[in-house]
């Protein structure tokens, strides 16, 4: 098969690219804008893309994340366009333009993948990230050294200007600043349900359109509510529970963080800076004693793409409650989740203690990622199902 994969500044982009050619695919790189340009309607963009469809043959067109002006294109010139969606919340993906039966989504949150089924996006598919472990066993251990760690996070507090969209509700009155907050609060205590959505209604709707109206496009068919959910409280309420996390944690162990942003709230972390993806966020998984996962609230049930690579390097993955875990993994024996903050202070002291055991449940999680949840297992499935529907 030959493939026209779009390339932008992606996580995993150069892992998946090897993993076609390994099951003998042709790969083609095409530069992809993202970030500078509309991808909802640009007329430009999609002459030059259907140019290059039309004078080449291609099996399909593949993308990190769906992009509404792909799937129109390629629904015009009659090729298939798989989307394979890491991002959530992505507000791209509520395009009208994903209903085209020339496109296919691969969504890695199995509650986000029902949803867009029950409105009709029947093209829509689950299917988790990956880790690429062949290039992670590559790595020389020695090199890491650098980044031992008892307890380590990678991530974003999203109190960074681009991240924080809840600065944008300045100015709201004290009744819905108050119903906000209450909101949050309630959230952060409940894991495996998202009700953020479900509680913004009326005058409190009303009041967030007064401060922070928010546009949309012709093709667009998400809610306001699902907007103002997604990209605003669940944003604010990750970093106040992760920042939260934190300073309860470094009160009484040494940890490790790798973010953007300063963090003057949290004087006995360790903030290490940003990280680079690929060169380095490995060695501190594969140093760390426990490995933090705190996922993005708006991520409802998927497990994210950070676990699967901790998993992947043999690092020990110390996670909040999301249930599809459960479908490919066993608590207490691949992965540990806790339950609230009490929860997760005793299981740190207990891993903490207890090294055998520790080592024995990320080598576990190891062997399960290695075994059924590499890029070319993910490939393998999507190059199937293309040969399905080819017969």
């Amino acid at each position: 098969m030959r493939i026209l994969m779009l390339e932008w500044d992606s996580f995993a982009q150069e892992y998946i690219g090897a993993a076609f050619q390994r099951s003998g695919c042709q790969v083609e790189i095409y530069p992809w804008p993202f970030g500078q340009q509309n991808m909802r309607d640009n007329r430009i963009l999609e002459d030059e893309l259907e140019k290059k469809l039309r004078g080449e043959i291609y099996s399909f067109v593949f993308s990190l994340n769906f992009f509404p002006v792909v799937s129109k294109v390629c629904h015009s010139v009659g090729i298939n366009y798989i989307a394979w969606v890491y991002d959530t919340p992505y507000l791209l993906l509520y395009s009208d333009h994903i209903r085209y039966t020339t496109t296919t989504v691969y969504l890695f949150d199995k509650t986000l993948c029902r949803e867009m089924n029950k409105n009709g996006i029947n093209n829509a598919y689950y299917m988790p990230m990956a880790a690429p472990v062949e290039y992670y066993n590559s790595l020389n251990e020695n090199v890491g050294k650098y980044f031992q760690s008892e307890i380590s996070f990678v991530g974003s507090l999203y109190t960074e200007e681009t991240q924080n969209f809840y600065k944008n509700l300045t100015g709201i009155n004290a009744y819905t600043q108050g119903y906000l907050e209450a909101l949050i609060q309630a959230q952060k205590n409940i894991y495996g349900m998202f009700f953020l959505e479900e509680l913004l209604k009326g005058p409190i709707v009303e009041e967030l359109r007064r401060v922070c109206p928010v546009a949309r496009g012709e093709d667009e068919w998400e809610s306001e509510e699902w907007i103002y959910a997604n990209y605003f409280l669940a944003r604010r309420l990750t970093g106040i529970q992760r920042e939260e996390i934190l300073k309860i944690i470094s009160e009484i162990h040494k940890v490790k963080l790798y973010t953007p942003g300063k963090t003057p709230a949290l004087p006995y972390v360790d903030n290490c800076g940003p990280i680079d993806y690929v060169r380095e966020m490995p060695y501190v998984f594969k140093n760390t004693k426990i490995n933090l996962n705190m996922t993005l609230r708006s991520i409802y049930t998927g497990i994210p793409l950070r676990a699967m690579d901790i998993m992947g390097c043999g690092g020990f993955l110390l996670t909040n409650y999301q249930e599809d875990f459960l479908e490919f993994f066993e608590s207490d024996v691949d992965y540990v989740y806790y339950t609230d903050n009490e929860d997760l202070l005793m299981k740190i002291e207990y891993y903490l203690t207890h090294e055998n055991e520790r080592e024995r449940i990320a080598r576990n999680g190891y062997e399960k990622v290695s075994g059924y949840h590499t890029y070319e297992c993910r490939i393998r499935e999507m190059l199937d199902r293309v040969k399905g529907e080819l017969k």
